[in-house]
């Protein structure tokens, strides 16, 4: 089985590359910066299982994921029709949106939703043009974030792009049924990763309080979870029941996930209770206002 993963090179990316390493599957990580895929084929290496799955490779392609040509280089680079494809790359830069250079909104953008939209269409256009589709099932992994569901003040240059991603998943997904490709979305909350390091030095004191005193979960952690879930059948994965409840309330026409009706029923109490947490979040903000204008 061969899996490619588009921001593979570190974070939940290199994680789920780890995971499918130890059950044998060939790996091709995608990510910019070559010396950091470098270092995520040695870590991955360490995982490798070798006994019984001689054939298994693991290998990386550098290129720009959000630029469309370079995307179908990728995998015409690779040469095989790959099994399963995740959609990881993207990266976040917090701020109020006032204080955002037009440049820092077209560059989160690109980062965050145009390498999901082009890598997963160059990859479509493999897979579906498979000659073996109809016997072979294959499968697509969005991945976007708990701010596709409940975005909230200092991410606005980073959470249309995964909202968008999450209406881009639902899309493709009833596209790709005549195609026998399965189409998954992953959800995960705040993750201990090196791009989380990174926000934190530009994140708005009130975006903390909104996010809270909870720990970030380990990506390691999380990869376990969602391999879990899908492997159980889940096309919709949460990695917290945080993200959960706040997904209950925004489904669509994406599929449910695990206890399904029980998320249904939450999301009818959460347009009530809703109100109540963003008038909540709504006070705290001009609370915040207010106190920085008494101390200017």
């Amino acid at each position: 089985m061969l899996v490619v993963i588009s921001g593979g090179s570190q974070g939940l990316g290199l994680s789920l590359a780890k995971e499918h390493v130890k059950r044998g599957h060939s790996i091709v990580l995608v990510s910019r910066t070559e010396s950091k895929l470098q270092a995520a084929v040695n870590d991955l290496e360490l995982v490798h299982v070798s006994p019984g799955h001689e054939d298994q490779y693991i290998k990386y392609v550098s290129a720009d994921v959000s630029n469309a040509k370079e995307c179908d280089q990728v995998f015409g680079q690779i040469g095989e029709i790959p099994d399963i494809v995740y959609c990881c790359a993207g990266a976040s830069r917090p701020g109020m949106f006032i204080d955002l250079s037009a440049e820092d909104l077209a560059q989160n953008m690109q980062t965050v939703y145009d390498t999901a939209l082009y890598f997963s269409h160059a990859a479509l256009r493999v897979m579906a043009n498979s000659p073996d589709k109809l016997h072979k099932r294959r499968q697509l992994v969005y991945c976007s974030s708990t701010l596709a569901v409940f975005p909230f003040i200092g991410y606005s240059a980073y959470a249309p792009g995964k909202a968008a991603i999450r209406a881009l998943s639902d899309i493709v997904r009833q596209e790709c049924l005549a195609h026998n490709i399965r189409v998954s979305h992953i959800v995960p909350g705040t993750m201990a990763t090196e791009g989380y390091t990174v926000e934190e030095q530009t994140k708005p004191a009130i975006t903390k309080k909104i996010e809270g005193p909870s720990p970030p979960q380990s990506p390691d952690n999380c990869a376990k979870y969602i391999m879990k879930r899908l492997d159980m059948g889940d096309d919709t994965v949460y990695t917290d029941t945080v993200t959960w409840i706040l997904g209950s309330s925004m489904m669509g026409t994406s599929p449910r996930s695990g206890w399904g009706i029980l998320q249904s029923l939450v999301g009818f109490f959460f347009v009530i209770f809703g109100r109540i947490v963003a008038w909540s979040i709504d006070r705290d903000i001009l609370r915040d206002a207010n106190k920085q204008g008494t101390e200017e």
